[in-house]
Formats: C-alpha cells, sequence, structure tokens
C-alpha cells in the first residue's frame, strides 16, 4: 500500500519523478534490509513476541512517515517501515515452517506466496482509491498548520490498522504468557559480559538438542558408531547424569517426587549438572582430541527452562555459558518433532519433565526453534518425525563436510596420497617408455622410408642413365648407318660418273 500511494505522497511533497524513486527505494531496499536482519535481532527474544513487536514498529513508522512533512525525514522514516516489514514477513515465515510438516512446506510456502502476491494486488488497486477518496485537508489553529493529502492519511489509517493487528497477534501467538513483555525485551536488549565463546583443544564437539521423545540417544548412538568407524575416539555423554554429582542431581531433578521444585531452582541445578560435566568429561576429552557427544547441553537449559518456563531465556543462557566456561559446541544438532508425536514414542513412565503438560513442551520447542534460527550455521535442524535411519543420514552428511579427519583417515590418505603418487609416477613412466618407444619406432619408419626413397632414386637415375645410353647408342648407330648410306651412294655416284666418262670416251672414239 505504501509503493502504491508513493507518487501520491511524493507528490503532495512537493517531488517529482526522483522523490518517487527514492520513496520506493527506500521501502524496497528496508524490506530488503529488514529479511537479511531479522535472524539476528535480538536472538533470544521469543520469535512471537518479535513478531508483534516487529508489525507494531512497522505500524508506528508508517504513521509518523504519513504525520512528517519534510521530505528527508519522511524517506528515512519509509525505509524504517520497510525494515520492519521485512523483519514481519521472515519471521511469519520461519514460524511458518515451525508449524508445518516437512513433506507439506513447499506446497504451503507456494500457497503463501499465492496469498501474498493477491493481497499486494489487492493493496497495489485499492490504496490509491483511498487516498483519492480521502483527498487533501487543512487545518488551522493560529501557529498550528495541519495539512496533508490524501496519500499521507492512507499511511497513517494503514499504520495505525496495524498496531490493532500486533496486539491480537500477540495475543493469539504469545508462548510466554504471564512473563512481561517489558521484561522478555529488557533482557535480551541489555544483554550481558559473558564468557567468549570457546573451543576446547583439538576435538570435536556435537550437541544433541530436542524435546523428549525426539530420539535423542538413538541418534547419539548411532552417530557413534558411525564417527568410531571413520577412527575417531568418540566420548557419548548425556546431561544431566554423566558424572557421579550429575547422577544425585539427576535423581533429584527428573523425579516425579521433585514436583515442588521452583524453576530458579532447577534452572540453578541444571547449570551445575553442567559446570561439573563440562570440566570433568567434556573438556577433557576435547583437549585429547576426542570426539564429544552430548544428549542435551546449553540449549535445554535456554528452552526448558527459559521458554518453558516463566524465567528469562537471556538469564539462563548468561548463567550456563558462565558455568561452562563459554564452551561452544562446533555442531548443535536439533531434532524437531512435535509434542504429540513425540508423546506416542514414551515406552516407559514419563519423568517430571515428560508430564508436563502439552503447552509447555510447545514452548519449548518454540524455544530451541527460536536459538537455532538465530545461528543457522551451526545449527542443523532435522525433522525428528522421519525414521531413524532418515534423520541418521541427514546428520552424516553435514558431519562429512565438517567433522575433522581421525588419525587413522589421515594415515588412510596419506596412504592413498602416497599410492596414487606412486601410481601416477608409475603411468607417467609407462607413458614416458611408450612414448620413447614410438618415437624409436618412427624413427626407424623414416629412416626405412628414407632408405627406400632414396634406393628408388638410384634405381630411377640407373633405368635413366641406361635409356641415356641406350638412346646414345641408338642414335651412334643411326648416324653410323647413314654415314654407311651416304659413302654408299658416293661410290654408286662416282661409279656412275666414272661409267659415263668411260662411255662418252668410247663414244668419242
Amino acid at each position: 500500500a505504501a509503493v502504491a500511494v508513493a507518487v501520491l505522497h511524493a507528490k503532495d511533497l512537493g517531488g517529482g519523478p526522483v522523490l518517487f524513486g527514492l520513496t520506493v527505494g527506500a521501502l524496497t531496499g528496508g524490506v530488503v534490509v529488514g529479511i537479511r536482519t531479522a535472524p539476528a535481532l535480538l536472538p533470544s527474544l521469543s520469535r512471537r513476541r518479535m513478531l508483534a513487536l516487529t508489525l507494531a514498529f512497522t505500524g508506528l513508522a508508517l504513521l509518523a512517515a504519513g504525520l512528517v512533512p519534510d521530505v528527508t525525514s519522511v524517506l528515512l522514516i519509509l525505509a524504517l517501515a520497510g525494515v520492519g516489514a521485512g523483519m514481519a514477513a521472515n519471521i511469519a515465515h520461519t514460524l511458518l515452517d515451525q508449524e508445518t510438516e516437512e513433506q507439506r512446506r513447499p506446497r504451503v510456502t507456494e500457497h503463501l506466496h499465492a496469498v501474498v502476491r493477491v493481497y499486494v494486488g489487492l493493496g497495489a488497486v485499492i490504496a490509491p482509491v483511498v487516498a483519492a477518496a480521502i483527498g487533501p485537508h487543512r487545518l488551522e489553529n493560529g501557529k498550528f498548520v495541519f495539512a496533508h493529502g490524501g496519500a499521507a492519511f492512507t499511511l497513517m489509517l494503514v499504520g495505525a490498522l496495524l498496531l490493532p493487528v500486533a496486539a491480537m497477534v500477540l495475543a493469539k501467538v504469545d508462548d510466554r504468557s504471564g512473563i512481561p513483555l517489558r521484561q522478555d525485551l529488557r533482557d535480551a536488549l541489555l544483554g550481558g559480559d559473558d564468557p567468549a565463546p570457546t573451543s576446547a583443544g583439538t576435538g570435536f564437539f556435537i550437541a544433541l538438542e530436542g524435546g523428549d521423545g525426539a530420539g535423542k540417544s538413538t541418534q547419539a548412538e548411532a552417530l557413534a558408531d558411525w564417527i568410531r568407524s571413520k577412527g575417531h575416539e568418540v566420548v557419548l555423554t548425556r546431561e544431566p547424569g554423566a558424572t557421579p554429582v550429575g547422577k544425585r542431581l539427576r535423581s533429584i531433578l527428573l523425579d516425579v517426587s521433585s514436583a515442588g521444585l521452583s524453576h530458579r531452582a532447577e534452572a540453578l541445578l541444571y547449570a551445575a549438572d553442567r559446570a561439573e560435566h563440562v570440566d570433568t568429561v567434556v573438556r577433557p576429552a576435547l583437549e585429547r582430541g576426542a570426539v564429544v557427544i552430548s544428549d542435551r547441553y546449553i540449549d535445554s537449559s535456554v528452552a526448558y527452562q527459559g521458554a518453558g518456563r516463566d524465567l528469562s531465556p537471556t538469564e539462563i543462557a548468561r548463567i550456563n555459558r558462565w558455568a561452562t566456561a563459554g564452551l561452544v559446541p562446533n555442531l548443535t544438532v536439533l531434532l524437531d518433532v512435535s509434542p504429540e508425536t513425540a508423546r506416542e514414542r514414551f515406552t516407559e513412565a514419563p519423568d517430571r519433565l515428560e508430564s508436563e503438560p502439552a503447552e509447555f513442551h510447545a514452548r519449548v520447542r518454540s524455544g530451541f526453534l527460536t536459538l537455532a534460527a538465530a545461528d543457522p550455521g551451526r545449527y542443523l535442524v532435522v525433522d525428528a518425525g522421519q525414521e531413524p535411519e532418515a534423520v541418521t543420514t541427514v546428520i552424516r552428511h553435514r558431519l562429512d563436510r565438517i567433522l575433522p579427519l581421525s588419525e587413522a583417515e589421515i594415515a588412510a590418505r596419506e596412504e592413498a596420497r602416497r599410492k596414487a603418487e606412486e601410481e601416477a609416477r608409475r603411468k607417467a613412466e609407462e607413458e614416458a617408455a611408450r612414448k620413447a618407444e614410438e618415437e624409436r619406432l618412427e624413427r626407424e619408419r623414416q629412416e626405412q622410408l628414407a632408405k627406400l626413397r632414396a634406393e628408388e632414386e638410384e634405381r630411377k637415375r640407373r633405368e635413366l642413365e641406361e635409356a641415356q645410353r641406350r638412346e646414345a647408342e641408338r642414335q651412334a648407330e643411326e648416324a653410323r648407318q647413314r654415314a654407311e648410306e651416304a659413302r654408299r651412294r658416293a661410290e654408286e655416284e662416282r661409279q656412275r660418273l666414272l661409267a659415263e666418262e668411260k662411255a662418252r670416251a668410247e663414244e668419242e672414239a
């Protein structure tokens, strides 16, 4: 709608085509920036609440853009409105993907794009009509003058309508009901001085996260067997309960008799177990170069005690980062499955957390997905509703790209490289010998051809000489015969003349 009335608004502000182009550029550029930056903005804040906030921000920006008469301010405010709209679109699309089964996502996305195109078309048609219907208005009260065109009133109308929409969205999709929005927003904005993310030694740290019944233990064992087959030392561990102290804490945390445990005490007990776990199991294994696969890590506390309970996810994350000295997994695999599907997989009596209502587990799932959306480079989100073998295959494909080579793999690769070099050298030598043999044979062939050509030339020369000799003899014989014939005729002529003289003398006598 804002783009549709941009040309009218630019004219009302006293501009022309240039201002119209700048207005459209500010809106569309802001949308692109918003889509790009949405995942990184306040990652610890619930995405559902963030959706409502971005809608409200967009509405306020459009309202302000209609009120402000200054061209520069309008362009800046419209750019901010575009950023808010882009963020809202990105967050809404992410939340929709979270609520849609993986096999249905392409069809749902296609349907969503069709709906968006329809609404964009309607907005492009209706907004100018509304602007024309409203028309320009001017109010004066002493020095106060309120004069705006129909396009400005349309922007204000759209912005004002977005505010109740944002409130309705917050009421419908809020996954942190009971926790003041201001508290969540303050925690997300303030953050804190946390230990810098660190890694330990030369090992590789994999954390498997997800709700109860997602199949983390199954995948942990399958991955451990596969990674061991590659020659790595694998340490398979879990939280809570991987240490003697952790086992005692696990019995407290998961026993249904601990149902009255306060949320803060629960969060601190998990952090205490994690601190002991990292110091005595995880970090030593990483320092000696092992691959550590942990069934749950910090994200579980952020999702369960943060998103699931009424505590601040930011505070939970800060406490656990301090407890682990900032140790961050190289890869966090989130096994995403709906709480209903997960509950069908329970084969034993549920523990204290598994016994929580479906709403709690839905908030936990949303918390996990929010964490994954904030750092997609370190997370791998897998649809855990598939067969376990299919889930393992997806994880293995990711690990094939990032898992360091084991000593056995390095040795095997070095041996393969050495054999390849030897094979290449052998082939090169064979190729060189083949070429040398071909060159020798070619040289001999050329020599033989040259010899044959010389013999042929010699034969032709001799034949020519013989022909020339015979021709000379023939010509000499012909010359001799002609000379002999000439002598014979001369003798006959002389004899004839003598006979004539003799006859004449006899006649005279």
